[in-house]
């Protein structure tokens, strides 16, 4: 491809870039709105275009997504430009797309073809925010008939310690919503964590101790909950569950070497 903008021998007439793939245009969608490069651009559907340079590229969005090739490009129509650098790269034989960033609120993606690679970074603001109304919105449909989808919704909480108050009753909902709660170690242990990271220790630790007592919870189960206390520097009640654990599960190993644990760490 030509450095800059060419004609292309057809359509407008006027100098366009390269359509960043063959025949229809690539498409790059987003749901929300994001930061390309540090720069906004709306939730939409897009056209990518590319306009090359020896040492810095531009990556044109286009509100034209529907296009064939870049023969009727329109600079007007342009949402978005932003410059990136290219770089060498592993050789590809097929042009290829990859996000070869994934994080919580950010990615990268790359455009890759023969030793050539083309990227921009993508930035989602207030991401939690995004994934809460997800979550709300998914356990008004199937994943509402389930403990699992509310169980689910809990860890995301507790994982990005956010919308505490709102894990809680989903905790309750994992438990006791009628058709869909059911009581089991599982469920009963959220709770005690929503519980333990909104403050409320001492009815963390009844809830948790409910949780172990359970006859679902097995003794896995427990000698990880008491290697968890001992983590948090709560040797009292570690080995308060590795008794317990030994209560209801006899010679089995992790009994033993979770007493072990707990009596050296008392």
């Amino acid at each position: 491809m030509p450095y800059g903008l060419t004609n292309l021998g057809f359509g407008s007439g006027k100098p366009g870039p390269w359509r960043a793939g063959a025949n229809e245009n690539t498409v790059f969608e987003t749901s929300h709105a994001v930061l390309i490069e540090g720069k906004p651009l709306a939730a939409g559907r897009y056209g990518l275009h590319m306009i090359a340079g020896p040492n810095e590229w531009t990556v044109v969005f286009s509100r034209n997504s529907s296009a064939w090739g870049s023969y009727f490009y329109e600079e007007s129509e342009d949402a978005l430009r932003v410059a990136v650098q290219p770089r060498k790269a592993e050789y590809r034989e097929w042009l290829t797309y990859d996000f070869v960033v994934r994080k919580g609120n950010q990615a990268k993606v790359e455009m890759q073809w023969e030793d050539l690679a083309v990227g921009w970074t993508i930035t989602v603001n207030k991401v939690e925010e995004i994934y809460l109304s997800g979550l709300r919105h998914d356990l008004k449909s199937v994943a509402g008939f389930q403990w699992q989808g509310y169980a689910a919704a809990v860890e995301y909480c507790l994982q990005n310690k956010v919308n505490l108050e709102e894990a809680l009753v989903w905790s309750e909902a994992a438990i006791r919503m009628p058709f869909v709660g059911q009581e089991n170690f599982t469920t009963l242990s959220l709770r005690s964590q929503v519980l333990e990271a909104m403050g409320r220790d001492a009815e963390s630790l009844a809830a948790l101790k409910t949780a172990v007592e359970h006859r679902s919870a097995s003794v896995l189960d427990i000698h990880q909950v008491g290697r968890q206390l001992l983590a948090a520097n709560k040797p009292k009640q570690a080995l308060e569950m590795f008794l317990i654990n030994q209560k209801r599960n006899g010679e089995q190993w992790p009994v033993h070497v979770g007493l072990a644990r707990g009596y050296a760490a008392n």
